[in-house]
């Protein structure tokens, strides 16, 4: 099927997830923030590369068909020596019980060498093909698209019409976050912890989780402030200590300015502020982030000058806990979760560089968040 008008016409009535559609020759790229932010983050390239990178991106369809074909080229990355490769591109289907990933390494291979692309070397298309259960009536379809890799979509075929679904009845949750809200080492787009949450929970979901972003950057908020959100998290504080971008001085204002935005807009949408999860080596000491012999993050040394005011992870919670409470006063939409509340010391042992959670880490991240998020907050969307 050749990208048509009518067919990037239901193409973008289906996505969610994505708020940029760029044409390329054969098909579309996407991207998970507004074309405008570009401007406002091309001096840190990496906040472009992870917003195409689609964590939660889906298209929702209705259909009959049992025979669904996904066409597309990836474009995965490497380190120079290709020691390091990311792991294969995956696109899931969903329809009722039914869930089934495929996955491929035969994409577009971009070789890094820190920030500057040095290679690129030409793959193949990669084709997935699904086998749907019989039924004789139309259904709800979400096809998830891979949360580790930009992607060129070329077709979607089917043996039946299919149309975008309509709108759903679901609850909106926006959610914001680093690297550990991306999960890019999840074993596929259904393993993403907040679409694993979502799904659960009968949510929605936007993720706005974007590997070494979430730094309160003021775009992103000016975003979230835009999104026709009914519920709103925001997992703030791990890069804020591991690139030491902060002080505990700066800390609680940003966070304040970064709500105030949101709420210029959507003074009432419930919020859930996030504190981060466990990493054994920024606990009690700050940042910047380093690596061991054996690719274990560590920590700094306190600097003699105390009034500097380095932030550790425990410092983090104290402050997201205390400001929270204080917004709570005049605002009885903004809840607190605890992020060890999500992922603990003990849990935390299974990192395998001590700061991102492997893949069935993002699974015990997502069945946590679903057994003690504050149900308040999830059932403040309905009241308003």
């Amino acid at each position: 099927m050749n990208m048509s008008p009518d067919f990037e016409l239901r193409l973008g009535e289906a996505l969610r997830g994505v708020a940029r559609i760029d044409k390329t020759s054969r098909g579309l790229t996407f991207s998970r923030l507004p074309e405008w932010t570009y401007l406002q983050h091309a001096h840190a390239p990496i906040v472009a590369k992870m917003a195409e990178r689609l964590s939660g991106a889906h298209l929702d369809i209705e259909t009959a068909a049992t025979r669904i074909c996904v066409t597309y080229r990836s474009t995965r990355d490497s380190n120079p020596s290709t020691k390091w490769i990311a792991g294969p591109s995956t696109i899931a289907v969903t329809a009722g019980d039914f869930e089934q990933s495929i996955s491929h390494s035969n994409g577009d291979l971009r070789i890094y060498d820190f920030d500057e692309i040095v290679e690129v070397r030409t793959g193949e298309d990669s084709v997935a093909e699904f086998e749907l259960p019989a039924t004789e009536s139309v259904r709800k379809v979400q096809i998830w698209l891979p949360q580790n890799c930009p992607i060129e979509l070329i077709s979607i075929e089917a043996n039946n019409d299919w149309q975008p679904a309509s709108s759903s009845f679901q609850p909106l949750w926006v959610h914001y976050g680093s690297s550990i809200s991306h999960c890019e080492d999840a074993d596929g787009p259904l393993g993403v912890w907040p679409v694993a949450a979502a799904r659960e929970l009968g949510l929605d979901v936007y993720n706005l989780g974007l590997g070494g972003c979430a730094n309160l950057e003021q775009f992103a908020a000016r975003t979230i402030r835009d999104m026709p959100a009914q519920l709103i998290s925001l997992k703030l504080g791990i890069n804020v200590v591991n690139t030491a971008s902060m002080t505990s001085r700066t800390f609680g204002p940003a966070v304040h300015g970064f709500i105030d935005t949101i709420r210029e807009s959507q003074p009432t949408t419930p919020i859930l502020v996030i504190s981060p999860v466990c990493c054994p080596a920024h606990e009690n000491n700050p940042g910047p982030s380093e690596t061991d012999g054996n690719g274990m993050v560590k920590g700094q040394e306190f600097s003699r000058h105390s009034w500097i005011g380095e932030l550790t992870l425990r410092g983090i919670r104290e402050i997201l806990s205390e400001l929270v409470a204080a917004r709570a006063a005049t605002d009885p939409n903004i809840y607190y979760m605890d992020g060890l509340e999500l992922f603990n010391e003990t849990e935390a042992l299974t990192m395998p560089d001590g700061i991102h959670p492997d893949a069935e880490g993002y699974r015990v991240i997502a069945r946590n968040f679903v057994e003690r998020v504050p149900r308040a907050w999830l059932s403040a969307s309905s009241q308003l």
